[in-house]
């Protein structure tokens, strides 16, 4: 009988846990592996991190913890980016390549991007107060999270070198959303 009770109580202790006194969730980033820049982390409310998108020196990938890429960029030692086949250019302030057209355009406190990316139509606009990714929009909680009423089961982060609004890193922190899919629409609805 005592198990019973413990099987029923501890739940509702960890459930009290994960909330504020106010209702709203307590959200932490992720810690960032060693050689990684920055990333976006898409987190679960139970803090579970599913999917993100990172960068090093060389390499932007996106895709699930502990598991294979779904998606990455290579840089090359003339600075443009390859994946698979394809070569990016950046030149200024946009990505071009075969069926890539991407604007990064600062903006206060933090970025928009507009355009194609593999043909898929690219929006998404970052700042401190949240985000918009095609008709996804954000609001940044008290933690740093992006929340969206759209997706209330998930959150988004910004770690390390990403979370610079004030100075994005540029390529990378547009590649980092673009190959994770974040702001594309290819006709079958914002993937993220």
């Amino acid at each position: 009988m005592r198990m019973s009770l413990w099987v029923h109580f501890v739940p509702l202790v960890l459930a009290a846990c994960a909330t504020t006194a106010s209702g709203e969730r307590t959200r932490a980033a992720p810690p960032l592996e060693p050689g990684v820049k920055g990333g976006i982390a898409w987190m679960r409310n139970d803090n579970h991190l599913y999917y993100q998108a990172v960068w090093t020196e060389r390499r932007v990938a996106a895709g699930w913890p502990n598991g294979s890429a779904t998606g990455s960029l290579d840089r090359t030692p003339d600075g443009k980016w390859e994946t698979g086949v394809t070569v990016i250019e950046v030149t200024g302030s946009r990505l071009t390549g075969p069926q890539i057209d991407v604007t990064f355009t600062r903006q206060e406190g933090g970025f928009r991007l507009t355009g194609l990316w593999f043909g898929a139509n690219v929006d998404l606009v970052l700042d401190a107060r949240g985000a918009r990714a095609q008709q996804s929009t954000y609001a940044r909680d008290g933690s740093g999270a992006y929340v969206s009423k759209d997706l209330p089961d998930r959150y988004v982060f910004l770690v390390g070198d990403a979370a610079r609004l004030e100075d994005p890193p540029w390529p990378e922190i547009a590649q980092a959303a673009l190959t994770a899919h974040w702001g594309l629409d290819s006709g079958m609805g914002n993937v993220r």
